[in-house]
């Protein structure tokens, strides 16, 4: 088997309906074509390919932060080269999973997933949305995404007293290797955050006027039920007071993981055209469109890991019925 680095994929060749090769270029720019008479497609989405996401979610999408530093060579170019041969498309083109990460953070996916627990304010200091609208994995997604193409500073932070310290391994929620702004007071963590100071202590008197449920009721690893009532953002779940020093702040800005829409296949993982499958193109991953709305937790790398290997015993198959 033979492996060659630095060679992008540039089209795929068709010879009398079936796949016949791979034009790809190599590092002296000269172009260059394999014999394959099978091909596997695994090459991810398109969150690194700045034209395509434009196409997909307007000038917003420029700018916007990936989630580690490999996600950038995800550029589209399994999706694109199978939709010129006449593949189908799948998948929700206008959705993402994106989540909230630490923009100080070098780290990759460094996710700030307890923002439940207590409320999150925008650059002016002002809460905009649901906190405790749905465990994690149910708002991660419109959370970020709200914050890239709806804040006008695209980002937010999140707020927490030290309360946050009680919840039972809260630390694994967390994934940036930065510490939170830390103060004894609100007009301390105000100035390290550039909120203002005003703003910030009215929203958190407001909603700690309105938090006056039961606090034993208050149950990290599920919907509690702890809401907030009458105060426009509510809080369904999770609203304790933030009153007891020190006070912490995560900024927060919307890190894409990967893009929904891609090619359409089926259970053999067989890329389909209009009229069925294209024989001996195969594909896998963020690769294919399956995702509509939202990402279902914890799927992705498990229907990469399946279909993938699907896909390299289908393309062996295929090799050895035409050999036959």
């Amino acid at each position: 088997m033979r492996t060659i680095y630095e060679a992008p994929a540039k089209r795929l060749v068709k010879s009398e309906g079936r796949i016949s090769g791979v034009e790809f270029t190599l590092g002296d720019r000269a172009t260059a074509i394999v014999d394959a008479a099978a091909v596997v497609l695994a090459t991810g989405g398109f969150q690194g390919n700045a034209m395509m996401m434009r196409q997909q979610f307007g000038v917003d999408a420029d700018g916007i932060a990936l989630i580690s530093p490999g996600t950038r060579f995800n550029t589209g170019d399994g999706i694109r080269m199978a939709l010129d041969l006449g593949a189908r498309a799948s998948g929700d083109w206008s959705g993402m999973h994106i989540e909230p990460i630490d923009p100080r953070s070098a780290r990759p996916a460094p996710v700030v997933l307890v923002y439940p627990y207590g409320i999150v304010v925008d650059q002016d200091g002002h809460r905009f949305f649901d906190e405790g609208g749905g465990l994690v994995h149910e708002t991660w997604e419109s959370f970020a995404r709200d914050i890239h193409f709806a804040r006008q500073s695209r980002i937010a932070y999140a707020i927490f007293d030290s309360c946050l310290f009680d919840i039972a391994g809260f630390e694994r929620a967390i994934r940036s290797d930065v510490a939170p702004y830390q103060s004894e007071t609100i007009e301390g963590l105000a100035a390290q955050i550039g909120v203002p100071a005003g703003n910030l202590h009215e929203t958190i008197d407001v909603f700690n006027a309105a938090a006056t449920g039961d606090m034993s009721r208050f149950d990290a690893a599920r919907c509690d039920g702890l809401a907030i009532h009458g105060l426009t953002p509510t809080k369904s779940n999770w609203a304790r007071p933030i009153a007891k020093p020190p006070y912490l702040a995560y900024p927060l800005v919307g890190g894409l993981a990967y893009t929904f829409g891609g090619l359409a296949t089926n259970e053999r993982a067989e890329v389909l055209a209009e009229r069925g499958p294209v024989p001996g193109l195969y594909a896998a991953g963020e690769t294919t469109g399956h995702f509509y709305g939202t990402a279902p937790n914890a799927v992705a790398v498990l229907r990469a890991l399946v279909f993938g290997r699907i896909a390299g015993r289908e393309a062996i198959g295929f090799l050895s019925r035409r050999n036959a």
